[in-house]
């Protein structure tokens, strides 16, 4: 296995029959690491109907290249209020 590979601890949470996804403390992790902490979180979760634990990889392959701010992309955030 590839030992730069990263990985996120997503949480899924269901809430009045929704689920909602959150990447667990904004962190990636080795693999290694990523089990670890998948490990503890599962045992201390005592809500288990309603929230989960899951890895997924982070996969920068669909950017080859970083993204141009254009002039008309730039003269739009001049005019936001904030």
């Amino acid at each position: 296995m590839d030992k730069n590979k990263k990985f996120f601890i997503i949480k899924k949470r269901k809430f009045l029959g929704t689920e909602s996804f959150h990447i667990h403390d904004s962190n990636m992790y080795d693999l290694t690491t990523a089990v670890k902490k998948l490990l503890a979180l599962d045992t201390l979760n005592e809500d288990r109907e309603n929230n989960s634990y899951h890895l997924q990889e982070v996969n920068f392959s669909m950017v080859d290249k970083p993204l141009v701010l254009t002039k008309e992309v730039k003269e739009e955030q001049s005019e936001m209020p904030f």
